[in-house]
């Protein structure tokens, strides 16, 4: 990620959503870890996701009718204070209690909803920190670090837990919001952005200003161009986050937490990779170049997804197991292209006036496609592919060509998952390339 020639307030501003991000999403791994641990539930892990994502259906249709009107430093900051103060105060109920479930899933909720806070301020003020021709270079940083935050915060979430304790996770949290808080306070913005940019929105469309998330989605899905970009971005969405689920409980039940962590270190390196592949070749690039990166690594994505449904990657070892290994890399690799390339779209696409209330549409709809993604596989695993896998009619060349045993069925769901990009994706091929040259 080349951060040279890009505006210091961006970069600054950048760095600080980094660190409060890394610092909020390693919390909450290590809170569900530890209710998880408390319960022995996995329901009780996948709730700190789902009061995540609630959290975020909540607290966007407001901010997308409010935030323009808002001094946006001014939110900023108080969104930091929030943060810092609920993960502080949850630091202190867990010493003096030792933490209740309801109470630790509504302080998940409010630091949840203060992050999607910042994530929506400071999306939305790209376009006037950045210049235009620099666009491609800003949507990808912010969102390959989006992308490695997610990658990053399991990993670092349970060494900071067995290290520190929960409790000094909380402290480091708290502590990255208050850094995240004096870089906003101290970075110099655009007086558009200082002041509000919300005037000139509201005297162009007072009843818009006035609805939600609704009217919101509306309008882009009113427009074609728009109607393009919401659909693939509501899907990569929804498929990656069925992924970070799927994907390890497969690799864990079919082959072993050795292969997992090998698996994890080689997508961190294709991530890597990625991400700088973006910056020296597409950054500086064209919306049509944007868009068929966009499409090109999707595809491939829906390629390698359905793959891993097929019973002969489920050997163990030889060369298909490095094929195996390859293909986990080149999906890594297409994250960050798929995540920068949308952004810059995005941006190109939405006037800034306008991006605070549209995007707050377009990441209401994020969090809706990611909870019913996170519930959507599990059900499809254990509700209907385990049930008819151990089914005991099926004739034996059905089932020998299904496969059977640990994770056959996760693999299966990933399969299917594939299918679920693919077809979508060809369906609105031709429209991303109108969206792109509607965009140069």
């Amino acid at each position: 990620m080349a951060l040279a020639g890009l505006p210091r307030p961006f970069v600054l501003l950048w760095a600080a959503q980094l660190v409060s991000n890394l610092g909020t999403q390693v919390s909450l791994y290590a809170l569900g870890l530890w209710l998880y641990q408390r319960q022995e539930q996995l329901a009780t892990f996948a709730a700190v996701a789902i009061a995540v994502q609630l959290a975020k259906l909540l607290v966007l249709p407001v901010l997308g009718r409010r935030l323009a009107l808002w001094p946006r430093r001014r939110v900023m900051l108080l969104a930091n204070a929030i943060g810092s103060g609920c993960t502080l105060l949850l630091a202190l109920h867990l010493l003096r209690f030792g933490g209740s479930t309801p109470v630790v899933l509504g302080c998940i909720a409010v630091a949840a909803a203060a992050e999607a806070t910042l994530l929506l301020c400071f999306s939305s003020l790209i376009p006037q920190l950045v210049p235009r021709e620099q666009l491609g270079a800003a949507s990808g940083l912010f969102a390959s670090a989006d992308g490695a935050i997610v990658m990053a915060a399991p990993f670092l979430g349970a060494l900071l837990a067995a290290s520190g304790g929960l409790v000094g996770v909380l402290a480091v949290d708290a502590a990255s919001s208050l850094l995240a808080a004096a870089c906003t306070a101290w970075v110099a913005l655009p007086l558009a952005s200082a002041e509000s940019m919300g005037d000139r929105a509201a005297q162009a469309e007072p009843q818009a200003l006035g609805s939600g998330v609704r009217a919101a989605l509306a309008e882009l899905w009113g427009r074609p161009q728009w109607r393009s970009l919401l659909l693939i971005n509501t899907l990569v969405a929804g498929a990656l986050a069925a992924v970070e689920i799927g994907f390890p409980a497969w690799v864990v039940s079919a082959f072993g937490v050795g292969r997992l962590s090998l698996a994890m270190a080689l997508g961190g390196l294709g991530y890597l990779l990625g991400s700088q592949w973006w910056a020296r070749r597409w950054a500086g690039a064209a919306a049509g170049g944007w868009a068929t990166v966009l499409r090109r690594a999707l595809l491939l994505q829906g390629v390698l997804l359905t793959g891993s449904g097929l019973l002969v990657f489920q050997a163990p070892g030889g060369p298909l197991a490095v094929l195996w290994f390859v293909s986990v890399a080149s999906f890594a690799l297409a994250v960050p292209l798929v995540l920068a390339a949308l952004q810059a779209l995005w941006q190109r696409q939405i006037p800034a006036a306008l991006q605070p209330r549209l995007f707050a549409g377009r990441y209401s709809l994020e969090a809706l496609a990611r909870l019913a993604a996170l519930l959507g596989i599990s059900a499809l695993v254990d509700r209907l592919l385990v049930p008819a896998v151990a089914w005991p009619h099926w004739p034996a060349w059905f089932i020998g060509a299904l496969g059977t045993g640990p994770g056959r069925p996760t693999a299966m769901a990933l399969g299917l998952l594939g299918w679920a990009v693919i077809v979508p994706l060809l369906a609105q091929w031709r429209s991303l390339g109108r969206v792109a040259r509607v965009a140069g």
